[in-house]
């Protein structure tokens, strides 16, 4: 394969400021016979681009690789993880140490047309005896490199950030990233952050770092960090997480960013839990880098091979900026053949390549009709005015504020409303023009619209008469004398909850249809042996997230009613000023009212009691 020229984008170009991608849900205002899909990769066929081949790449595990193409070297480098996860290849390391059992190398490839890849003999860190190895660094588990061209300090060129573990993240300097600096613990993480692909970058939209992590919940969800040093800061704590419907069966992973086109897209890594553990490779994107949309959930944009194929069963896609070439993004990714479990196997770097701009188009969702779309108002800043598209026969006609028709010779500086007609193929993008509203659109909630008609009301009550009538408890829960005792041992919160399963309990679903009326009332009575505690009520999306309310009663030897209003069209700002607060791994408010799973009973106080006594939990619709 020939070669050809290869830019890496820059944030600061004027051009990309006058490029919308249609992607962007600021973008479009209306669809007529469309479908928003990711665009086409084309996988090298040479893919996997090398193996593992030197005797210290014992487990390329998830690869995580890092790529940049050097503009100044005119090289691409690929800094990449490797687990050494047998104890005969620990023994080998020059000193052996090990992170989660398993000892740890970042390894480091150079390529002049990033498809034949050299591993450089370093002479760095040993292995079995020899320094002839490309091992840049060592203990540094989940590593994201990039370099960095905004620092002044030459010997801070580039940056490594890593993790040893859940709340223990690190950072390096590099004047070449090949020579790296003692580590230094970076401070701002919550207990929870890291123990993935951790990838970081210099925004320049912001002026600031950031830093994009996991967040374990009991379930993987996607964190962001920013910061002005590179060694303190600032936690945005949740960004990204699984859809409702999705649950813990699918989940966020890792997910690098990067800055295109005036805002923040990213490659996100779906871990599938509960379908054979596989991983798959999404695109999102973002116009602040906090607030994040998946752009076709549950559509691979990096789609898995054919079963036994070398990317069957995972695909890690790159951190670092855009690359271009011959209008190609080159995407580089591992891709694995074994499923994510266990230390010991092998992710191989792999190529894919896109269009220019084509991450991801509207498309005809029927083929006998041509798509058509109508943007939102936007301001054309230069001619010419082109439309990004796979079809040159697109037809483009503006209409001004009023609605009134615009003629394309004064299109010039005008605020004007595109009409699109795509006969076949993807439309990407708009270039030369920018957003006269920058906001996202504001979803309508249509239980707050006048035309909707409420569901007769509904009354359900657990009484708990001859058996527990599928609640558990944690530790346990047993029914007797028409109550149920939950109790639990050591000093941590005895809680009651229902059944997820629609089969076992009666209020499962969309509380809307469910319960009926235009809002619901929690009810139920409690005593408990010991006081202590307020009472709060929990309910959750299916079995992930709650909004909880505390009552303004306390658990005490009596028995007493406690209770908890709602109302189904609150917004997420209302529902908290009526004092429920969502958890920090919860949904919408919206979403939460639509998939009722668990109700759960809890006091507020650890080791206030070890148990407590539950009876006539009622939810009645209200009018």
């Amino acid at each position: 394969m020939h070669r050809f020229l290869v830019s890496t984008l820059l944030l600061t170009s004027p051009l990309l400021a006058e490029k919308l991608l249609v992607l962007d849900s600021r973008v479009i205002e209306s669809v007529e016979n469309a479908q928003l899909r990711p665009g086409t990769v084309i996988k090298h066929d040479g893919n996997p681009l090398f193996q593992a081949d030197k005797p210290w790449e014992n487990s390329l595990n998830n690869l995580y690789p890092n790529v940049i193409w050097d503009d100044q070297e005119k090289i691409f480098k690929m800094w990449y993880k490797c687990v050494l996860a047998d104890k005969e290849a620990i023994a080998q390391m020059d000193g052996p140490s090990t992170v989660h059992d398993v000892g740890w190398y970042l390894l480091y490839a150079t390529s002049k047309d990033g498809l034949k890849w050299e591993k450089p003999k370093l002479g760095l860190h040993a292995f079995g005896g020899t320094k002839a190895t490309n091992i840049v660094a060592r203990d540094c588990p989940n590593v994201g490199v990039f370099k960095d061209l905004h620092d002044v300090d030459p010997t801070r060129r580039y940056k490594m950030v890593s993790d040893v573990g859940l709340g223990k993240p690190q950072v390096r300097f590099s004047p070449d990233g090949i020579h790296w600096s003692d580590v230094i613990d970076a401070k701002g993480f919550g207990a929870q952050n890291g123990d993935t692909h951790n990838n970081a970058f210099w925004d320049e939209g912001i002026s600031k770092y950031v830093w994009f992590t996991k967040l374990y919940l009991g379930e993987r969800l996607v964190a962001r960090l920013e910061s002005d040093d590179f060694v303190q800061w600032k936690n945005n704590g949740l960004v990204l997480r699984s859809g409702v419907n999705e649950g813990r069966g699918s989940q966020t992973y890792c997910m690098p960013v990067f800055r295109y086109a005036g805002i923040y897209l990213g490659y996100l890594m779906m871990y599938h839990v509960g379908n054979g553990r596989t991983v798959d490779c999404e695109l999102v994107w973002s116009p602040d880098g906090l607030k994040w949309q998946r752009v076709a959930p549950g559509i691979p944009l990096i789609p898995r091979g054919q079963k036994g194929s070398y990317d069957s069963e995972c695909i890690y896609a790159m951190a670092g900026p855009p690359i271009v070439r011959d209008g190609r993004h080159l995407i580089f990714y591992g891709g694995d053949d074994f499923p994510h479990t266990g230390w010991k196997r092998h992710c191989l770097p792999c190529l894919a390549t896109l269009r220019e701009d084509g991450f991801a188009g509207f498309e005809p969702v029927s083929q006998s009709k041509p798509a058509k779309l109508t943007t939102r108002l936007l301001r054309v800043t230069k001619e010419p005015f082109r439309v990004i598209a796979d079809d040159d026969k697109v037809q483009v006609t503006a209409t001004d504020e009023a609605g009134l028709p615009v003629e394309q010779t004064s299109w010039a500086g005008k605020v004007v409303r595109f009409h699109l007609v795509i006969p076949s193929g993807k439309i990407y993008g708009l270039e030369g023009v920018e957003l006269i509203n920058k906001n996202l659109p504001v979803e309508l909630n249509p239980l707050k619209s006048a035309d909707w008609k409420p569901q007769p009301v509904k009354s359900y009550t657990f009484s708990f008469d001859t058996s527990e009538q599928f609640w558990k408890g944690v530790d346990a829960a047993t029914a007797h004398d028409g109550i149920l005792t939950v109790s639990r041992s050591g000093r941590n919160l005895p809680i009651a909850y229902s059944s997820v399963k629609p089969s076992e309990s009666p209020i499962v679903g969309d509380w809307t249809k469910v319960v009926g009326g235009r809002g619901a009332r929690i009810s139920c009575r409690i005593r408990s042996r010991v006081a202590g505690g307020r009472a709060m009520v929990e309910i959750f999306a299916n079995d992930v997230g709650a909004w909880q309310y505390e009552t303004d009663d306390s658990f005490n030897t009596d028995w007493q009613e406690i209770s908890a209003t709602l109302r189904y069209d609150w917004s997420d700002e209302e529902a908290q000023s009526a004092g429920w607060k969502r958890a920090a791994n919860g949904f919408s408010w919206r979403e939460t009212i639509q998939n009722i799973g668990k109700l759960v009973v809890v006091p507020s106080a650890a080791g206030a009691q070890s148990s407590f006594d539950l009876d006539d939990v009622r939810v009645q619709g209200l009018e």
